[in-house]
């Protein structure tokens, strides 16, 4: 019975996707209109995002297995270092931050790679994202100029998906709601 009572309450808050949809389809037509202001705060996050992973990989060499710890140190020190690089200069070397994040691509697929041998369970998934974030690092590297505008397109793309996705899904929960409690729809 419990899901029977969730349905209604966050159908009562339709109106919250409903928003971020908005807001969502907003940012993936600003980031199509002005991909240099996109690829700033892409920078950004990327730098924000690479210093955590970074700290979870030196944290997992500090307390994981012994076998991986080195190589899980050289990932951590290299993505605090990929990171920093991009949150020192966003703006001003975005081909520089490609570049890194090429770099970065590589040396942790083959990391990763060969970290796979020593895993039983699910050694050909591992294996195969290695081999992909190889293969990435390689493009990023060989055709850095388009991967900047790649970059910004994707990432404009993905916002318009989602902020579709949040509409739509909006939409059928005001239904939802209207259904579930057809004495307070109008008050929704």
């Amino acid at each position: 019975m419990s899901t029977v009572s969730e349905v209604p309450q966050i159908a009562r808050n339709w109106w919250l996707f409903l928003v971020l949809g908005i807001v969502s389809v907003i940012a993936g037509i600003l980031a199509i209109v002005y991909p240099d202001i996109t690829l700033l705060a892409v920078g950004i996050f990327i730098g924000v995002s690479l210093m955590f992973i970074g700290a979870m990989d030196i944290v997992e060499a500090i307390a994981g297995s012994p076998e991986s710890r080195a190589l899980n140190a050289i990932v951590g020190v290299l993505a605090l270092l990929a990171g920093l690089v991009c949150l020192r200069r966003p703006g001003e070397s975005l081909l520089a931050l490609v570049i890194v994040l090429g770099f970065y691509l590589i040396v942790a697929g083959v990391v990763r790679f060969v970290r796979s041998f020593s895993s039983l369970e699910d050694r050909a998934l591992l294996m195969g994202l290695a081999i992909l974030d190889i293969i990435l690092g390689a493009l990023i590297l060989s055709l850095p100029e388009l991967s900047l505008v790649t970059l910004a397109i994707l990432f404009a793309i993905s916002l318009l998906a989602r902020g579709v996705f949040s509409i739509v899904a909006a939409f059928k929960l005001r239904g939802v709601s209207h259904h579930a409690e057809p004495g307070t729809a109008a008050t929704a």
